[in-house]
């Protein structure tokens, strides 16, 4: 919470156009001095104030980084280069810096990094080189970095990654390469990294993953991937949460999580996933979360949910669910979230969610609702259950015209009526019926069966 208290207020100052030192004091802490630096530094200052350990240039106008530039203030421990101008970091940068911690280098035209460019940073835990214009990485880049346990290198243009690059990391818990151009990886080249705990590698030009490749890697938590053969999970006993969101997915082995025991998470959002084999989820006895939105769903069966006897949380938000029976959530006893916003819902049965007795929590926004005599079952069953349904925005009707924008829950019985062209279409109803122009009935809905 303190961290974010002092982040914040570097954020305000660097926007009132200030540079310069800020000492913030919080409460039972020894108080820290960080240098600030906006868009009207156009060089790194030789010294800076003593006792000042964490530094930051935002929008800076630096071009170079250069050799030694820093070596006089031993006493830095973080230091970030934020949206700044530069395109170069010569070897030897950060030498005379023992005690760093922490570099980032993120949002700049920096498009290669020289091998010796972290030469003796021995104590550095955390590398951030997110959202630069780099497009390959030299074995030899991180050799030093003994300490290293997370290292950030997504949103660049890496295409390609020299085997042994990453081999001395032996420490390393959390690597991120998404969304890159790598259009292959080796078995290899992560097989070193025995302590990995979280992977992302989602959003590259992966056409196929090699066999083996996560052998090694028995201590993963997190992986976040676009392919998916079969057997590609197979032996991950400590995996809890896994990832597969934003790629091209149409379908799911029917054994793809098969040994997959302690996932708690998982998330196949934004894909184009139409269905599901049935049963496809059953190996996953402790999945509490369960992300399916932004799909092609149009239908939704119990069957998908075979085995989730411990799902607390459905999101299947943004598909084309257009309707849903009480036994679609059936098996999801336990479940107290479910997001069904923004999908293709006109009405429900009253009872449609009889079968979760734990829910707690419903969204249901931006559907196009027909507010109209088939959805006063559902209508009643919103009254009587305001507390649950969460969404940000309202459910409001679409249909019928003269009831455009209208809230669901303001209305009242009779405006939920339904209009027919002939009486005789409904023969065996018994209805009360006024005369309109256009001679069309007027069904009320307290005597609709």
């Amino acid at each position: 919470m303190h961290l974010k208290i002092a982040l914040v207020f570097i954020y305000i100052l660097v926007h009132l156009h200030w540079s310069g030192t800020v000492d913030i004091c919080l409460e039972d802490e020894d108080c820290k001095i960080f240098d600030v630096y906006d868009k009207t530094v156009t060089a790194i200052p030789e010294k800076l104030k003593d006792g000042a350990h964490e530094i930051y240039f935002v929008n800076s106008q630096i071009p170079v980084i250069p050799k030694g530039v820093l070596s006089k203030n031993t006493q830095i421990k973080k230091i970030e280069f934020l949206g700044t101008s530069t395109h170069s970091v010569e070897v030897g940068a950060f030498e005379g810096l023992p005690d760093i911690t922490t570099i980032e280098i993120s949002g700049t035209n920096v498009t290669s990094l020289p091998v010796g460019v972290f030469k003796d940073l021995n104590n550095l835990q955390k590398l951030v080189l997110k959202n630069n214009k780099i497009y390959s990485l030299e074995n030899g880049l991180f050799d030093d970095l003994k300490k290293l346990q997370a290292l950030y290198l997504h949103m660049n243009e890496i295409s390609s990654i020299e085997e042994g690059t990453f081999d001395n990391l032996e420490n390393l818990l959390i690597l991120n390469l998404a969304k890159n151009n790598l259009g292959s990886v080796s078995t290899s080249l992560f097989s070193n990294l025995k302590s990995l705990k979280l992977f992302r590698l989602y959003e590259n030009q992966l056409t196929a993953l090699p066999d083996g490749i996560f052998d090694n890697l028995p201590d993963l938590t997190e992986i976040a991937l676009q392919e998916l053969q079969q057997d590609l999970f197979v032996g991950f006993p400590s995996l809890k949460i896994l990832t597969l969101h934003n790629n091209q997915l149409t379908s799911l082995s029917n054994f793809l999580f098969e040994e997959m025991l302690k996932i708690t998470e998982l998330s196949l959002s934004h894909n184009n996933l139409t269905h599901l084999p049935t049963g496809v989820f059953s190996p996953l006895k402790m999945l509490k979360k369960l992300d399916l939105s932004s799909n092609q769903f149009s239908i939704i069966s119990a069957d998908f949910f075979e085995g989730l006897e411990k799902l607390t949380d459905l999101n299947l938000q943004d598909n084309n669910i257009e309707s849903l029976k009480q036994e679609d959530f059936k098996k999801l006893k336990s479940l107290s979230m479910l997001k069904l916003g923004n999908n293709k819902l006109q009405s429900l049965p009253g009872e449609v969610f009889d079968a979760l007795p734990k829910l707690r929590k419903l969204y249901l926004n931006k559907n196009p609702w027909k507010c109209d005599c088939n959805l006063l079952p559902f209508y009643e069953w919103m009254k009587n259950n305001m507390a649950k349904i969460r969404s940000k925005a309202p459910e409001v009707c679409e249909f019928p015209k003269n009831l455009l924008n209208q809230l669901i829950i303001s209305l009242i019985e009779e405006q939920l009526i339904c209009l027919t062209t002939s009486p005789t279409t409904i023969p065996t109803l018994h209805t009360t019926t006024a005369s309109t122009t256009n001679s069309q009935t007027l069904r009320f809905p307290s005597e609709i069966q």
